[in-house]
């Protein structure tokens, strides 16, 4: 009767050890599936998290609010999503992505007006700098730059956005703001 005790505690004990390791393998496996799930975690990507926030816009040479943007990052930190609300009741949203093939940083915008724009660009001398394109309403080529510059002092965010209409000859600001962040 004895060796059957015995016999029984250490298969209970032998069965202890395998669940436990059975346990720290599972574990290991959604660890390393967890990690090939997001990989959107690198210090490339990081580079736009300073426009991350509730915003409120403010016009350059005035203290006039122009706008309200909330910048999230959405589908699991691979996306920065823009949402604006320009102070007329005027909305556009933009999808910015980090492209590891060619270290870019892409934007798509598109708004209520039913335009739609892309940039590419990269953090340069720090600011975020994007280039783009689009054909306008006569068939002409415009051409767009535009920059988000950070404030390490104030934490506020300048975005400048021109646009040349002769080949990048002259150009002309279509928008220039402030970010400050809500006060919550």
């Amino acid at each position: 009767m004895v060796n059957l005790i015995n016999f029984v505690f250490r298969l209970k004990i032998g069965a202890m050890k395998n669940y436990l390791l059975l346990c720290f393998c599972f574990l290991s496996f959604q660890y390393t599936l967890l990690q090939a799930q997001n990989p959107c975690n690198s210090t490339n990507h990081a580079q736009f998290d300073f426009w991350l926030g509730d915003w409120e816009v403010y016009h350059t040479q005035a203290d006039t609010i122009v706008g309200h943007n909330t910048i999230e990052r959405i589908l699991n930190g691979c996306v920065v999503q823009e949402n604006w609300t320009g102070a007329t009741g005027f909305k556009g949203k933009s999808l910015n992505t980090f492209s590891p093939i060619d270290t870019t940083w892409n934007q798509i915008w598109v708004d209520v007006s039913g335009a739609t724009y892309h940039f590419k660009g990269e953090w340069e001398s720090g600011a975020m700098k994007m280039k783009g394109q689009t054909i306008g309403g006569n068939g002409q080529t415009i051409l767009f730059e535009m920059s988000y510059t950070p404030d390490k002092e104030t934490s506020n965010i300048r975005q400048l956005w021109k646009q040349s209409t002769d080949s990048g000859e002259n150009w002309i600001v279509i928008f220039d703001g402030i970010y400050k962040k809500k006060n919550k």
